[in-house]
């Protein structure tokens, strides 16, 4: 069950608690035993990429807008943090070994993590000229983006999912 930690203090009155004692910090409760943090604090974003030189310029483009950045170079690593630490959005390329960014979106969503990982965002990014857009939202990705345009468009997207 949750406790109470800090100075406790009497209840009583008309609406107390009938002498019982009461924490003088509302919000000094632990509740980990049920309740799954949405978001984490600090706006941090993942990235998830298997070439070394994307993920670099990625990883430096996000952080250049004051974001947070963690990164993967595969979809097995990205899944892995995952399971460790709440994200505000995930960035997932769509071409990558073992796993694409569509598997990862679906294994991501059935994750049963210490956070809410069905609610996290995730921007899947591909530089293939194919239409994928339909098939990224269609397979739970909430926005796409081509590589090509990752520089005048990443940044924004990710911007406009945490304002949601």
């Amino acid at each position: 069950m949750g406790h109470a930690r800090g100075n406790k203090r009497q209840g009583g009155g008309q609406g107390g608690f009938g002498g019982a004692e009461v924490d003088d910090v509302a919000n000094d409760w632990d509740y980990s035993y049920d309740v799954k943090p949405k978001k984490p604090r600090q706006n941090c974003v993942l990235i998830i990429d298997d070439d070394p030189s994307q993920l670099g310029m990625l990883q430096l483009m996000v952080e250049r807008a004051g974001y947070k950045v963690i990164t993967a170079d595969s979809a097995e690593q990205a899944l892995q943090l995952a399971e460790e630490r709440p994200f505000n959005v995930i960035v997932a390329d769509y071409k990558m070994p073992n796993m694409s960014g569509f598997d990862f979106v679906k294994a991501l969503r059935r994750m049963d993590a210490e956070w809410n990982t069905q609610e996290v965002p995730v921007i899947v990014l591909t530089a293939c000229g194919e239409d994928l857009e339909f098939s990224a939202l269609e397979k739970g990705a909430d926005m796409f983006c081509e590589k090509f345009r990752a520089e005048s468009l990443l940044v924004k997207q990710i911007r406009f999912l945490l304002e949601m």
